[in-house]
């Protein structure tokens, strides 16, 4: 069942386009550093941290998390690494996710959160051109976070 619904996500995540949009993605690891994902983080989630409706630590949960997921993009050098991808986001995301308390509608305030920390963050970098390959692998890695959340 488990592995039927992962080759589903699979299915419905992959495009004609894939290997240019890998290279794409790879590219951004060399644009956009670590330091940069925790910054754009920090700043735009500066209202979530005293908003009572999210728990204390959700905030540093959604930093160490944009760190790995985008880390698991980087290191999508083939379409076959498709399939790898869901044991990555099992265990880099969810699990420490669930571990810290933390929901699926926590997960997916932090997915909208992320996307919108870094299309603000780009606008004033002049990496606003690299917005559709996040977009692209923002929406995803979302889905297959979904649907394996709900399993």
């Amino acid at each position: 069942w488990y592995q039927r619904r992962v080759r589903e996500a699979v299915v419905s995540t992959q495009s004609t386009g894939d290997r240019a949009f890998l290279k794409e993605l790879h590219s951004l690891k060399d644009r956009v550093s670590d330091s940069m994902l925790v910054g754009m983080v920090n700043h735009g989630s500066e209202t979530l941290k005293n908003n009572p409706e999210y728990p204390k630590n959700f905030v540093s949960e959604l930093r160490k998390f944009s760190v790995k997921l985008m880390s698991i993009g980087y290191s999508l050098v083939h379409t076959k690494d498709y399939t790898d991808i869901f044991i990555d986001l099992d265990e880099m995301i969810l699990c420490p996710w669930a571990s810290a308390g933390l929901s699926v509608s926590h997960l997916e305030l932090g997915l909208s959160t992320l996307m919108a920390c870094y299309v603000t963050a780009v606008q004033n970098t002049g990496l606003y051109s690299t917005v559709p390959v996040f977009e692209k692998y923002l929406r995803c890695v979302s889905s297959c976070l979904l649907v394996l959340a709900n399993r």
